[in-house]
């Protein structure tokens, strides 16, 4: 105690041929390497099963619980009975007011329809009901409160008290009251909800047809219920459709005597007018005398136009051409005179070459020729004379007929506008008489249909007496409640599953974290309670012993250059079992390898000094502070246990500064001294999370092995303990899966290796 620290380290160096500590590069795991690149499984059937089988108590309890529920609420249920009626609604009457314009006509079918169930539910049919047959006076008619209900009452009844007395104070307060109003009722509102809330309308897809049905807890007052319901309905329509005929006769009576004194008035507005403005039609009103008077006197017009046009080109060419025309050539005396002339001219000049002109014979002929010529002369300009006349009296009828024309023209235009507002009123007069007319014929229609009592609703097929309640149906219920209970029992195991962030099994470690799975630990008891760590037994083999087995031969197998001498294991939190790992992979290491120590590193909640029973005043936490020697002989740092070839450094007492400690060179030289004593050594650390002791003892050892604990540490927790210690470059060696249980494992080779174990 008297040397120094620095002392002492060169006496452990002499004595031990320590080296100076250098850091071991050494190859990581292949295991690591595989899984890097490791292809991702589908998801198998046998997984969803293995999480059913796994959660099998809560698919259980849920499912026990749905069907114990339902099967006692189907006892508690009062049991209900239902009858039927089928009603057939038509919707072919003849519709007697389809007027534009009149307040009465009917809508479409769909309305007509859905009018139709509305009115089966409504409050007054359900009165008119309830006054027929008296169910205001008959106590069973309104339905029975179960038990359930009764006592969902006595809940709920004080809550609702209280709310309604919170809500009252806000509310303004009524002076009239709403009593008075509900005193003139003859049926209170909730007998008539007790009907119409137990009512059913199911119209019959497709059809005319449409079933109401009626639910209550006496057999008989359903039967009477449901058809004096369909006969109050059938009652109640002829009696609307009654009232609709009067009051439409008394609207369509009051439109008749209007649109007759409208129509008067507007006939007498119509004579006056045109007996003051001189207004008289032809035709039944479609054309005026003046109107037809210039149509007359156009067509007249035309003709005389086009009569002095050709007079006028037959003066015109008298006058260019002379009498050598058509019209006067071809008259007929023109001809004659023509033909005579020439044939004494032909005489004349045969005579002429026998005779002189001075031969009688010849004087006679030049005689009669001279007078031939004079009256084709004379009748030429006769004619011509003639034509010119009958030019000039063409022009003049022409004018005639054109003042006349523009003279009419003028009245007419003047007609034309004292016309527009004849038409006017005359519109008016046949509209009032069209209307007047139809409105004469619907009245006739409405009285027809007033004297009508056939209904377009009929009851195909009445009610009759139930014999077995409709509700509850408890072997419907029972189905029901099996069925939901095991699916929802599932659903509730898979949304459990889901939410449920803990390691379970090994592929969550290898594939989920890309970590190395060194081997999983069933779930024992004693390492539970810690009372009995102790797991391997070299007497004879079990499961469990196997399992560390395997584990230490994952350990001694992890490197390919040597095996590991010096081991970290911890675990990302408390309370997973590494300490129990410890003790049992030492136990394994210490049958392969030979003598090996346990050091308990962990300053802040040390535990090996129980386990082994061995006195905690002298420890790890002294020596690392220099309070005492490292000296194999005298027993205060390093102690026997029970187990053969295991040796342990307890912690010793709980230091103020734990990290410090464990990464002084003290530590560093504290192993490299144990390695030349030792076949391994194994350092219990604490906890990753939320303290750096493991972290900074992790950069010292050959390599590291976590510890989790299935069913208990995060996911979360475990990738950042991953990433923590990729971040200061330490060697993983693989997880160790503690306390896994018989539910986690799935079909795979560890469930047939822990089968035998799992069956005891």
């Amino acid at each position: 105690m008297t040397d120094k620290p620095d002392n002492n380290g060169d006496i452990i160096k002499k004595q031990y041929g320590i080296q100076p500590y250098t850091q071991r590069d050494l190859p990581l795991t292949p295991d690591i390497r595989y899984n890097d690149y490791a292809a991702e499984e589908d998801v198998h059937l046998r997984d969803y099963l293995n999480v059913v089988l796994k959660r099998k108590w809560i698919v259980v309890t849920f499912f026990i619980s749905v069907v114990i529920t339902a099967t006692i609420i189907s006892f508690l249920m009062v049991p209900l009975y239902q009858s039927t009626v089928t009603l057939k609604i038509s919707n072919q009457n003849p519709d007697a007011l389809s007027v534009p314009g009149l307040p009465f006509s009917n809508t479409n079918a769909k309305d007509f329809y859905t009018t139709q169930y509305e009115l089966l539910k409504s409050r007054s049919l359900a009165e008119m009901v309830i006054k027929k047959l008296e169910l205001d006076k008959n106590p069973d008619f309104l339905p029975l409160e179960s038990k359930l209900s009764k006592a969902a009452d006595r809940l709920t009844k004080p809550i609702t008290k209280a709310a309604s007395s919170f809500m009252s104070l806000f509310e303004p307060a009524d002076n009239e009251g709403p009593s008075k109003s509900s005193d003139k009722e003859e049926i209170p509102v909730y007998l008539s909800h007790a009907l119409t809330s137990r009512l059913e309308i199911n119209p019959v897809k497709d059809s005319q047809l449409v079933n109401v049905s009626f639910e209550s807890n006496d057999p008989e007052i359903t039967v009477d219920v449901t058809n004096a319901l369909a006969e109050t309905y059938i009652e109640y329509d002829l009696k609307s459709r009654i009232d609709s005929s009067r009051q439409a006769k008394e609207f369509l009576e009051k439109q008749i005597a209007d649109t007759k004194q409208k129509t008067e008035i507007s006939e007498s507005n119509l004579n006056r007018y045109a007996s003051q403005n001189e207004i008289v039609f032809l035709n039944e009103g479609k054309q005026s005398v003046l109107s037809q008077k210039l149509s007359e006197i156009n067509n007249s017009l035309s003709a005389a136009t086009t009569e002095r046009m050709r007079k006028e080109a037959l003066y015109n060419q008298i006058r260019e051409s002379g009498t050598a025309i058509p019209e006067i050539l071809n008259n007929s005396l023109i001809q004659e005179l023509s033909k005579e002339h020439a044939s004494l001219e032909a005489e004349y000049s045969n005579l002429s070459r026998t005779f002189t002109p001075d031969y009688p014979k010849m004087k006679n002929l030049k005689s009669q020729i001279d007078t031939v010529s004079a009256r084709l002369e004379a009748e030429k300009a006769r004619i011509t004379k003639s034509l010119q006349s009958d030019y000039y009296a063409a022009l003049k009828r022409e004018k005639y007929l054109k003042d006349s024309f523009e003279s009419l023209q003028t009245r007419v235009l003047d007609f034309q506008e004292r016309a527009v507002q004849y038409d006017t009123l005359r519109r008016e007069v046949d509209v009032n008489k069209e209307l007047h007319n139809s409105l004469l014929q619907k009245l006739n229609e409405v009285g027809i249909a007033a004297m009508s009592k056939a209904s377009g609703i009929q009851i195909v097929d009445r009610a009759v007496y139930p014999r077995y309640p409709s509700k509850p149906d408890k072997t419907l219920n029972f189905i029901l409640s099996v069925i939901f209970g095991l699916m929802g029992g599932i659903g509730l195991a898979f949304f459990v599953e889901y939410f449920d962030n803990t390691v379970k099994d090994h592929k969550e470690i290898e594939k989920g974290m890309r970590l190395p799975s060194l081997g999983m630990i069933p779930f024992q008891n004693n390492i539970a309670a810690e009372t009995r760590p102790l797991l391997v037994n070299a007497d004879f083999a079990n499961p469990v012993s196997e399992a560390f087995r395997s584990i230490g031969t994952f350990l001694l197998l992890s490197s390919s250059a040597r095996p590991p001498k010096t081991l970290l294991i911890t675990s990302p939190g408390g309370q997973e079992g590494k300490t129990t790992i410890c003790i049992n992979i030492a136990a394994v290491l210490s049958e392969a390898l030979g003598n090996g120590i346990i050091i308990d590193a962990d300053l802040r909640k040390p535990r090996l000094h129980n386990f082994f029973k061995v006195d905690n005043k002298n420890g790890l936490s002294k020596y690392l502070s220099g309070n005492i020697e490292f000296d194999t002989s005298d027993g205060k740092l390093i102690k026997p246990t029970s187990m053969k070839g295991i040796s342990v450094i307890p912690s010793g007492p709980i230091p103020p500064n734990p990290s410090e400690l464990l990464y002084s060179a003290r530590m560093k030289d504290l192993l490299d001294a144990l390695q030349t004593l030792y076949s391994f050594v194994i350092i219990d650390a604490p906890p990753v999370m939320g303290m750096p002791d493991s972290i900074l003892l992790s950069s010292l050892v050959d390599g590291t092995v976590l510890v989790v604990k299935a069913g208990e540490t995060q996911k979360t927790a475990l990738a950042e303990t991953k990433r923590v210690f990729n971040s200061v470059n330490a060697k993983l060696l693989g997880v160790v899966l503690n306390g896994v249980k018989k539910n986690d494992i799935k079909y795979d080779y560890y469930s047939h290796y822990f089968s035998s174990y799992f069956n005891k």
